[in-house]
Formats: structure tokens, C-alpha cells, sequence
């Protein structure tokens, strides 16, 4: 890698720059997009990958420790002389080396090197306050395509209101899936266990009696660090990934996990049928200053993305996204949240849904708001966007996501709305789509169960499209017989 020196930078003192870690005035802390103090992640141009640096997974798992030197040259200049030093690891592994502890740095395929996952790196500064410095001085430097101070994505869930009866809603239970017909389309298609649906989310409590014999062995990719985050937020539970258990010390992973793959003990059966769950840990557990009782999942953008390529590199057919990151606090010269691997996902054919957001107005959240990836809003049982609904003309379609009725990781049960409890109606139909087509020895892929989706929903407008409820209500038995349709089945 040739050396320049430090005087060919523009910038050749330190500027003073104030990070910003609090949440903008107005609405919840949660609800805002926040900066990791002291984190960066930047990639290099086509062939500057640092061979030395390791995977996060092998350091996460104790085969490597990061390093405190890169290039030699201007990049460890930059870091030394803006960050006061720094210690750096490669954010995502090689495919081929997913099972080989202490090497999943090595054999990179096309695909990766193509993407920029070979030489994407992560760096934690000594002086956090001076994040915005190093991210500028990287961007000066031509061996460097991209740089970006780490964002934090939350979940996408909605307090229940004050005195809501929850032993009554458990007898509506039932209401949303029969809203977008689940029963009739799991009696034309019961679903098919090589189809797994990964959720990527706060975990999943693997021992509950809804998920008996329906997940698969998971993966824990949280390493945020201990103590506060921010000035409104303290992490709990597991948050440096001390093993591989997906365990969810949130409640947000298993309520998604039920509504796609629950048993049907006694909450409706998910909706995905016989498909399997591939719980991501990628979010850890946080409380809110004021509210000691109530638990949020949030993650750092290189715990999300690796564990989103973990799910793909495991064999993920479907991408379950219930979190994402305000795109009212994302640097426009910086690359959008998760971009990078979401490419690399819709790549291997992965169909990606997410959540559209908890804000209420029309913005932009991502990765809801990739281009290749099915943005799910939320809507009431009068079929009109929720009042907590994020919204916007990449809206693709909506669920039911008020008082949706799931797992709790204590073993019980728990009511939730959000546009979080949406997206995963969505994925479990998308999951029965691609049952559907193996059983009838044909392939589908994703840009058609895209497609078909949206197709089939049932339209909330006369316009057919509006910016806050996409094409309409997804309609699970109406997609089916789509899939038919498009196959040439007559069964």
C-alpha cells in the first residue's frame, strides 16, 4: 500500500468538532437517530484490504484481539494524530471461513471483494469527542472510498396505552390473522421446513414452548460495549456477546419469532407454517432513563451488519428487520445505514422486509428505505395507517401492528404494537410463498415475491398507492393463489 505523507491532507490541524450523542428535541430519545461516541467504521478502495486485521467474529469469540496498527502509513496517521490512536477490526468475515475460528479474515470470494466486505474496517478512537475528525481526515485520503461515524438502530414498538386490558386482548388474538386471511393460506399451503426465516432482532428465548423444534442454532453478534450509551440510555443484560446463545433480554425478538414460526399453543399459529427460525442476536437490552421497567433492543451499525450477514452466509431465505435508524440524523456524505450488506443479501437472493418506522411522520428509516428491501407500515383494524406509522412513497405495503398478541421470553405471552409487529406478517407470508413454489418444484426469487406481494394486497385507496399505506393490506391467501398463477399451477 504506498505512504503519503500527513501534509497531503487538507486538513492539518485538529478541527473542533462537537459529536452529537444527544436526541434532537422533541418525541422520545429512542425515536431520534443517535451516534456511537468513539466508534467508526470506513472502507477502503479496490485492492487496500489490510490482510493483519481480523474478523469481529473471531475477536467476539476470543481467537484474535484488535489491532492498534494498519497501514504504516496515513490512514494510522490520521487515526494517531485526530483520534489520539485507535484499535481496529474487520467487520465482516469471509464466507468460506464462517467455521474456522481464528482465520474468518482469509478467503475472501468475488462477491465480498466486489462488495467492499474484505476490506471494511471498524475503529474505536481514544478520544471520542473527536469522531467527526478522524471521519473527515479518512475521507481526505484517496486509498479510502468511504468513511462514517457508527449510528445506533432501535427497535420499532409502540408503549401500549394506559390501562389496556391485556387478559382481554388475548381473546382477539386472532383478529389480525384472520384481517389478512393466514388460516385460509395455511390450509392451501402448510409451509416447508427448508425455508428459514432469520430474526435478526434482540434474540429468541430458544426454550419457550411456542418455539419448541422450530429454530434452528442461532448466532449472537452484540459487542457494544458496558455501562451507558448515552445520556438517556443504559445497556442491561448481555452486550459484549460472552457466547453464542441468541438469548432475548428484550422481548422484541420473541414477539416477531411468534408471529412467524409460533407453535400455536396458545397464540396463533405463526403465520410462516413449518418454516424454521434462524435467531440473529445483533440488538442488545437498554433502559430509558425515567422508565426503569420498560426494555428497548438497540445495536451498533457493524453488530447489525454482521449479523445480517451471518444469516445469509447460514443460509437465510427471509430477512426479518424490526429496527432501524431515523435517517433525520444520518450524514449525507456518508453511505446509508446497512447499504453495503443489504447489496450483498439481495445478492444471494435473500427476500429482505423491514420495518417502516415509529415516528409518525413521513421520513426515512433504513434499512426500510433501501431500494431492494419490502418497507412495512402499520395499520389499524379500520385499515387506516397508524397513528405511530413512519411513512413515504417507499411504503410498500402494510400489516396489522396494533395490540398484536405473541411470545414473551419469560414463557408467557405479551401484547405489543409497533410497526415492528408488522413486518414480521409480511416476512412469514413471503416464507409461505417460497414453501409454496418448492413444493411445486419451481423456483420464485425474491424480486417476484416482491412483486406478488404487492400485487395481491388488498388496496386501502382508491389510487391503489398512497405514501402511508403503500399497495394495501397484505393478503397471505391472495398471494398464494398469485404464486400459482405466476408458477402455471393448478393445484
Amino acid at each position: 500500500m504506498e505512504r503519503r505523507r500527513l501534509s497531503a491532507l487538507r486538513c492539518k490541524t485538529r478541527r473542533q468538532t462537537v459529536l452529537l450523542t444527544r436526541a434532537p428535541r422533541g418525541g422520545r430519545p429512542e425515536d431520534k437517530a443517535m451516534l456511537r461516541p468513539g466508534y467508526l467504521q470506513f472502507t477502503l478502495s479496490a485492492g487496500e484490504r489490510l490482510v493483519h486485521v481480523p474478523a469481529r467474529l473471531d475477536h467476539l469469540a476470543g481467537n484474535a484481539r484488535s489491532v492498534n496498527q494498519l497501514d504504516g502509513g496515513d490512514i494510522d496517521r490520521v487515526i494517531d494524530h485526530f483520534g489520539g490512536g485507535g484499535r481496529c477490526l474487520t467487520v465482516y468475515h469471509a464466507r468460506s471461513s464462517l467455521g474456522h475460528p481464528g482465520e474468518r479474515h482469509t478467503r475472501y470470494n468475488d462477491v465480498e471483494e466486489a462488495f467492499g466486505m474484505s476490506r471494511t474496517y471498524q475503529v474505536q478512537i481514544a478520544e471520542p469527542e473527536h469522531t467527526r475528525d478522524v471521519v473527515l481526515a479518512l475521507r481526505d485520503l484517496s486509498l479510502v472510498e468511504s468513511s462514517t461515524a457508527q449510528t445506533l438502530a432501535i427497535t420499532q414498538e409502540e408503549l401500549q396505552p394506559p390501562g389496556t386490558d391485556a387478559a382481554s386482548l388475548r381473546m382477539l388474538a386472532t383478529e389480525p390473522h384472520r384481517r389478512i386471511h393466514a388460516d385460509q393460506a395455511l390450509a392451501m399451503e402448510p409451509g416447508d421446513e427448508r425455508i428459514t426465516v432469520a430474526i435478526v432482532d434482540t434474540g429468541i428465548v430458544v426454550g419457550h414452548p411456542e418455539f419448541q423444534r422450530k429454530c434452528l442454532a442461532g448466532y449472537n453478534a452484540v459487542d457494544i460495549g458496558i455501562g451507558r450509551l448515552n445520556e438517556h440510555m443504559r445497556l442491561v443484560g448481555d452486550s459484549r456477546g460472552r457466547d453464542y446463545n441468541p438469548y432475548d433480554y428484550v422481548g422484541h425478538g420473541c414477539h416477531v419469532g411468534g408471529i412467524i414460526g409460533a407453535q400455536g399453543w396458545r397464540v396463533p399459529r405463526g403465520v410462516a407454517g413449518r418454516a424454521l427460525l434462524l435467531p440473529i442476536r445483533v440488538l442488545a437490552a437498554a433502559i430509558v432513563d425515567g422508565n426503569r421497567r420498560r426494555r428497548i433492543g438497540v445495536g451498533a451499525l457493524p453488530d447489525i451488519d454482521l449479523g445480517l450477514k451471518v444469516a445469509c452466509d447460514l443460509g437465510a431465505d427471509v430477512v426479518n428487520m424490526s429496527f432501524g435508524t431515523a435517517g433525520s440524523g444520518v450524514d449525507p456524505d456518508a453511505p446509508k445505514p446497512h447499504a453495503q450488506v443489504i447489496v450483498y443479501l439481495n445478492h444471494y437472493g435473500c427476500v429482505l422486509v423491514a420495518a417502516a418506522g415509529n415516528s409518525g411522520i413521513e421520513e426515512d428509516y433504513f434499512p426500510a428505505r433501501l431500494p431492494s428491501v419490502i418497507c412495512v407500515g402499520s395499520v389499524s383494524r379500520e385499515g387506516r395507517r397508524s397513528r405511530f406509522s413512519t411513512w413515504g412513497r417507499h411504503v410498500a405495503l402494510c400489516a396489522p401492528g396494533e395490540n398484536i398478541v405473541s411470545v414473551a421470553p419469560s414463557g408467557g405471552y405479551q401484547v405489543n404494537s409497533g410497526t415492528s409487529f408488522a413486518a414480521p406478517f409480511v416476512s412469514a407470508i413471503a416464507a409461505l410463498m417460497l414453501g409454496r413454489a418448492n413444493h411445486l418444484g419451481k423456483e420464485l426469487g425474491a424480486a417476484n415475491v416482491r412483486r406478488l406481494l404487492i400485487e395481491s394486497a388488498s388496496p386501502l385507496a382508491t389510487t391503489g398507492f398512497n405514501a402511508e399505506t403503500g399497495h394495501g393490506l397484505v393478503d397471505a391467501h391472495a398471494a398464494l393463489v398469485a404464486v400459482d398463477r405466476y408458477l402455471g399451477s393448478t393445484r
